[in-house]
């Protein structure tokens, strides 16, 4: 795909996304109506992950050339001043002047403590540039695709001056290319903390691979402890009491109520839990620093930071459900010789070398497992992540990790999911899928990926692949699945397949079962575009999506008839269904099928409908 044009899909999506502030936060300020303003909002909810609703309070002005806006992690200490600037045309050019002042103007006037537009800002510049461990970022946005070597030149000037305090002081300049590798990437957010004070019985229970074992040549420090199961019941119950996630490295997750949770349950509740430390594979967990270990009443404690299950959350969890039923009493009478095995690795992330280590211990800790390749790559992909809080923004939850199914069914109250039930019905009301139940809301990313490659490739493509969307280095998912951003909006992505969820439904009601083909319904929609225009393909869809509700009926049901059409003249021709759909599609009689459509259409007033087609 060409640059310029992934990048024109990218700013169509943050026009898109601008509407949709404007249409519901439009109470809270009139300003909102305004472009630019809306585009503040969009940078901090989108980018720096704010909620909706403290974003008035993170603004400070739009229409200078200081300080539009700031967002303050203070538990990472960091802070950024922000300036962005709209443009209705992808190619507009950067002032480079709007980029020096910025440069200038709000460092001396914060530096001289005369910012007078935000006493917060104020407040907490003030504390962070004294402090050696903050780190503050100016961050210039510009929604174009315009490059200057004086504006870099700029930037690189600004981060190699010696700015006369204790804090780090950088600047960034992001271009659309530079917002799209955050939308898509690793946007900026507060990261929680947590450091636990891992508890274990005596000295033998605690053994360090190069102090007690003297093992050299190890590429992280390495650790085994044996540990009474309340410690991990105890560190569950802090981490979710301090909102920090505790699992989130993790590939397979707590996938529910198994076969192998009910187990490890049934064991601890009955006779045989003080076997528990022989029957369990353990837990694996890597954490950021172990720290200088404590003695208190006969037990020793290791502090941990920034603890990760990798492997072993089945049994954190199902710890935790048993042991949450006691009393901190009962749990020391009647669990204090039920011991489990932890092994702590160190990792701290300092480069690349450690984060591909990180990512090869998750992988392989898990690969004794029957753990599918796909749970290693949709877990690793920011990508999809970023997919599903676009899809929850619109009342609809992708399932990308294998636990994502147990997570929606436990981690959202009933109110949650009656509200994104509404949303979504509101969504697709025009598709004319009906939503029944929390279910219908839930959409698995493969399934998705195979739906979409089907529009974009075709309905024998769409269904023969199927187990290559999510495989790493396949042609498919290089190509298409690990960039289906750039191909179709996230909207439309939805869009379709509902769609192809209502021709999925009305084949399991049909009397044969097989009709219509859903498959073909979606992947004849792209017959009549020029796939190799990858833009058109997106505009395609949004010409579709436009028609109202009686008007996308139709064309839904002679995208279904001509489905019909084409499998009845295979079938004449002695190709029986279940080997018709394995076959590639046989265009003589794809377009026989679409010329007596035609003809019926017009003989029936629907041509109207299928100039949105482009069918003559």
């Amino acid at each position: 795909m060409e640059p310029n044009q992934k990048l024109m899909n990218f700013k169509n999506e943050i026009d898109n996304g601008i509407k949709d502030i404007q249409q519901n936060y439009s109470y809270i300020t009139q300003n909102i109506e305004k472009p630019e303003y809306a585009f503040l909002y969009w940078v901090l909810t989108k980018l720096y992950n704010i909620d909706e609703s403290l974003v008035e309070d993170q603004i400070t002005e739009y229409h200078d050339k200081s300080i539009d806006c700031f967002v303050h992690f203070e538990d990472n200490k960091e802070l950024y001043i922000i300036q962005c600037k709209y443009h209705n045309d992808i190619d507009a050019p950067v002032d480079r002047k709007d980029v020096s002042d910025f440069l200038q103007i709000p460092l001396t006037a914060l530096l001289k403590g005369k910012y007078k537009k935000s006493q917060t800002l104020q407040n907490i510049f003030n504390k962070a540039i004294a402090d050696p461990e903050y780190k503050i970022n100016f961050h210039f946005y510009s929604n174009s695709n315009y490059f200057s070597e004086d504006i870099k030149m700029s930037f690189q000037q600004f981060n190699s001056e010696n700015h006369d305090c204790d804090a780090l002081l950088l600047a960034e300049f992001f271009d659309l290319k530079g917002m799209y590798e955050k939308f898509y990437g690793e946007s900026f957010k507060e990261k929680k903390n947590l450091t636990f004070s891992l508890g274990t019985v005596n000295k033998g229970t605690f053994a360090s691979l190069r102090e007690e074992y003297k093992i050299e040549g190890l590429r992280c420090e390495a650790y085994y402890i044996i540990t009474p199961i309340s410690e991990i019941y105890r560190l569950r119950s802090e981490s979710k009491k301090a909102g920090y996630s505790l699992f989130e490295e993790n590939i397979r997750d707590f996938l529910g109520d198994s076969s192998v949770n009910k187990g490890i349950i049934d064991t601890l509740r009955g006779k045989e839990k003080n076997n528990f430390l022989f029957y369990n594979n353990g837990i694996t967990m890597i954490c950021a620093k172990v720290g200088k270990e404590d003695v208190k009443k006969n037990m020793r404690y290791i502090p941990l930071t920034n603890p990760q299950i990798v492997n072993g959350c089945q049994t954190v969890n199902s710890i935790y459900i048993v042991l949450e039923n006691y009393s901190d009493k009962d749990i020391s009478s009647q669990y204090q010789n039920v011991f489990v095995m932890v092994k702590v690795l160190v990792i701290a992330e300092n480069s690349n070398e450690d984060k591909e280590f990180y990512r090869n211990v998750v992988k392989y800790t898990n690969r004794q497992n029957s753990v599918p390749d796909k749970a290693f790559l949709s877990n690793d992909q920011s990508a999809f992540t970023r997919l599903q809080k676009e899809f929850l923004t619109r009342g609809f939850f992708l399932k990308v990790k294998q636990s994502d199914k147990t997570k929606f069914d436990l981690d959202f109250t009933e109110k949650q999911k009656a509200d994104l039930l509404v949303q979504a019905k509101d969504h697709i009301k025009k598709i004319g899928y009906y939503l029944k139940s929390y279910k219908d809301i839930c959409i698995d990313l493969e399934k998705l990926l195979q739906v979409l490659i089907t529009y974009i490739k075709d309905g024998y493509y769409g269904y023969t692949k199927k187990s290559y969307v999510l495989k790493q280095n396949s042609e498919v998912f290089n190509n298409i699945s690990a960039n289906i951003q750039d191909y179709i909006s996230i909207d439309n992505m939805i869009n379709i397949y509902y769609l192809y969820k209502r021709a999925e439904q009305e084949q399991k009601q049909s009397d044969d079962k097989r009709s219509p083909i859903p498959y073909y319904v979606i992947g004849f929609i792209s017959f009549f575009i020029n796939k190799d225009d990858i833009a058109n393909m997106n505009t395609q869809l949004d010409k579709i999506f436009a028609l109202n509700e009686i008007e996308l009926n139709e064309l839904y049901k002679y995208l279904c008839g001509l489905s019909e059409d084409y499998k009845t003249k295979c079938q004449k021709e002695g190709i029986e269904y279940n080997v018709m759909i394995k076959q590639k599609i046989n265009y003589q009689y794809l377009n026989e099928a679409i010329h007596e459509n035609t003809v019926f259409c017009e003989r029936h007033n629907l041509k109207d409908y299928l100039t949105v087609l482009q069918i003559h």
